[in-house]
């Protein structure tokens, strides 16, 4: 029950009381005059005590999403999130996110008018409302099943970030002002955790780019390396994925695999020596040994030339004693080897080179890992590496 009406069921209550007590007149006017007063404060108390409850639910509620938000470590999580809160702080049929990269052949046809409503917040740039005392504004068509939208928009400044709408609310009458903060509050946190995601990513970015820009001026070193590395990283990342990898172990596994030969660098002054492929990984690893928050990626450098049966090095471990990031490099840089580092004559196809290396599963190369190489080979050739 909404505040007005608290009151007003007060008021017509106390007067009710009221006027049973001056049936009597004079003698009862006082006690009249009493219960009045006692009605008002009543009615008011219950008033502001509602009122004290929702403010406390509200906030409650804005807690919770901004502590989901902390917890989150994607950017689409951030619009999951967001659109889950959104429906949670104003009940309705359903809750859209709309971004202005949508491809709008991707939409179903009957949700056209989404399209349309996203880009028309992102053009004013100013939310829309449409109830019962806000009307569509002109020129923008709406479905005759909407009832009711709101449609706010994350955006700062010049930069626009996607539309929440909210469709048809559950609760008779127009959008509250209470609803439009809770809104405005849920899109001022989502769009902090949005613009830290980005920085993230651009900050991820550069390093990357510098970390490529040194794997290939290593690579420049010897003849036929090049882009080995980056196809390793790859193709890892998709095995990864296919073995359901999170996003930090993913994360751990791609850089290792692009750095999987960093220790080449160290070595090009050195003559060839039989145990070469031991010491790169060797002397790799060493290159990353003390720095936070690399040490997966550091064993991921060290191991990948172990082998599942122990007959590899530099420590012959074996099986599930070697790291899953490490096994599933082995895989990757193998399969690269057969299908592009060796001379022409040698160079095997994709299929051929998958043969080759399912006979060395479960002797040299962990079968799981085998297993996945073998049903990512569809995407390998999507993505040019068959």
């Amino acid at each position: 029950m909404g505040t007005k009406n608290i009151l007003w069921m007060g008021l017509v209550i106390t007067a009710l009381l009221t006027a049973l007590m001056m049936t009597d007149l004079i003698p009862a006017l006082a006690a009249a005059f009493i219960i009045l007063l006692g009605g008002l404060g009543l009615s008011y108390y219950a008033a502001l005590s509602r009122n004290r409850i929702e403010y406390i639910a509200e906030q409650r509620l804005l807690l919770e999403f901004s502590r989901a938000l902390m917890e989150n470590r994607e950017l689409p999580g951030v619009y999951k999130i967001a659109s889950k809160y959104a429906l949670r702080m104003i009940p309705c049929q359903r809750v859209i996110i709309w971004h202005p990269l949508l491809d709008k052949k991707n939409m179903e046809q009957e949700e056209d008018y989404i399209d349309a409503i996203g880009r028309w917040v992102e053009e004013k740039q100013q939310n829309l409302i449409v109830d019962e005392q806000h009307q569509a504004p002109v020129g923008l068509e709406l479905s005759e099943a909407v009832q009711s939208l709101l449609a706010v928009e994350f955006r700062r400044e010049s930069n626009g970030y996607g539309v929440l709408i909210i469709l048809n609310k559950k609760e008779q009458g127009p959008f509250s002002p209470r609803e439009l903060e809770m809104m405005e509050e849920l899109k001022v946190r989502s769009l902090s955790c949005i613009e830290k995601f980005l920085e993230q990513q651009e900050v991820h970015l550069h390093y990357l780019n510098i970390i490529k820009v040194l794997v290939r001026a290593i690579e420049d070193q010897e003849m036929g390396f090049q882009g080995h590395s980056e196809r390793v990283a790859e193709i890892s990342r998709l095995l990864g994925e296919r073995l359901g990898l999170d996003k930090d172990e993913a994360g751990d596994l791609y850089y290792s695999a692009l750095l999987h030969d960093i220790g080449k660098i160290s070595m090009q002054a050195m003559p060839k020596q039989g145990t070469e492929s031991l010491e790169h990984a060797v002397r790799g690893a060493g290159l990353l040994e003390g720095i936070a928050g690399w040490e997966r990626v550091r064993q991921g450098i060290l191991y990948h030339h172990e082998r599942y049966n122990g007959t590899g090095g530099p420590e012959g471990l074996a099986a599930m004693d070697i790291p899953f990031i490490a096994r599933i490099i082995a895989v990757a840089d193998i399969y690269d080897a057969l299908t592009s580092l060796c001379p022409d004559e040698e160079r095997l196809s994709p299929a051929s080179a998958l043969q080759v290396i399912k006979k060395s599963s479960g002797s040299m190369l962990d079968p799981l890992v085998v297993v996945a190489l073998d049903e990512i080979k569809t995407a390998l050739l999507e993505q040019g590496q068959e």
